[in-house]
């Protein structure tokens, strides 16, 4: 579901505030899906979704290097299943040997950089890298006539769930390097990233560990209750809830979600937001299994910094560095 354009202050903000304190498998077969044909699905018919075949080649094309001082920003793309180019970005400590990765994934109306690169700035000390993709109709691949949530559902769905499947040809990528630690890495999916996280996470078992944070599911209720633009939007236009389950059907986080245990989630909620509301929050957060953390701070859709960094670092080190 739809993000808020605040998130992008608070990723700014986080670079201050880091300074401040001192911190220093998809499945394999086809091509990526077009088709819904509704109704609910079993766990192997969402997981057929999501096939692809891994011998694809990748033709990364590193685009820029910068030395950031504490890791090193690689720009590149990377080849999309259904041939299409995949905006991408690397920040790697600049350490010796092989490192785990943090894979983010960012909200509505975000890119990778502007997610990422507060991420890296906490985690790089750490020997941490991160990784980002541009989700598809934003960053370097947004369209100005087209969005992730509109009127034309079936786009939105296309987007949404090869989105996911773009995400799974970044770990591919992360793979093929023999200076990234292949059997650590950690999804950090915010808002609309987390409810893609939900779905990405569960379906690769190359994934360890999760922390979702905003993210909610039941997307048909969400929608009916959000109180983000986008959806208001669609709402005046005739779009009905029962319209967007339909859409949904095999992107919904709640019928991923249980499938991610026995690896270890963390939540991070807001119990006043607007966008996504407690109740689907909780939806998710029920539906998933042990172990998991669940933390909710008092406030909206943006979290306070204070409230989030303690706990997102904290389960950091517990499940990807120890």
């Amino acid at each position: 579901m739809p993000d808020t354009a605040a998130w992008r202050t608070v990723c700014l903000c986080t670079v201050a505030l880091v300074a401040a304190l001192g911190v220093g498998g998809c499945g394999s077969s086809a091509q990526g899906q077009d088709a819904n044909d509704g109704g609910v699905k079993s766990w192997a018919e969402l997981q057929a979704v999501y096939a692809y075949d891994h011998s694809l080649p990748l033709d990364p094309d590193i685009t820029q290097t910068v030395n950031a001082g504490a890791y090193t920003t690689e720009k590149m793309t990377l080849r999309a299943v259904d041939g299409t180019s995949i905006p991408a970005i690397l920040h790697r400590p600049n350490v010796q040997g092989t490192v785990p990765c943090i894979l983010v994934l960012h909200g509505y109306g975000g890119d990778k950089e502007s997610y990422s690169i507060p991420i890296a700035i906490l985690v790089a000390p750490k020997g941490v890298a991160v990784m980002a993709i541009d989700a598809r109709l934003h960053g370097e691949r947004a369209e100005a006539t087209a969005a992730m949530w509109g009127t034309d559902l079936a786009r939105s769905r296309y987007a949404m769930v090869n989105t996911v499947i773009d995400n799974c040809r970044a770990l591919d990528y992360l793979d093929s390097r023999d200076d990234i630690d292949y059997e650590r890495y950690m999804l950090l999916g915010i808002s609309m990233g987390g409810m893609s996280a939900a779905v990405l996470g569960p379906l690769d078992e190359r994934i360890k560990s999760g922390i979702l944070i905003v993210a909610g599911g039941r997307l048909d209720l969400m929608y009916a209750n959000s109180e983000h633009e986008a959806v208001v939007e669609m709402r005046a236009a005739g779009i009905t809830p029962a319209m967007v389950a339909e859409a949904t059907a095999d992107c919904e986080p709640v019928s991923f979600i249980g499938h991610f245990a026995p690896r270890a989630l963390l939540f991070v909620n807001g119990t006043q937001d607007q966008v996504v509301p407690p109740e689907n929050a909780e939806f998710l957060q029920q539906a998933s299994a042990e172990p998991k953390e669940i933390s909710w701070y008092e406030g909206g859709h943006v979290p306070p910094l204070l409230d989030i960094i303690g706990p997102v670092l904290g389960f950091v080190d517990e499940h990807l560095l120890n």
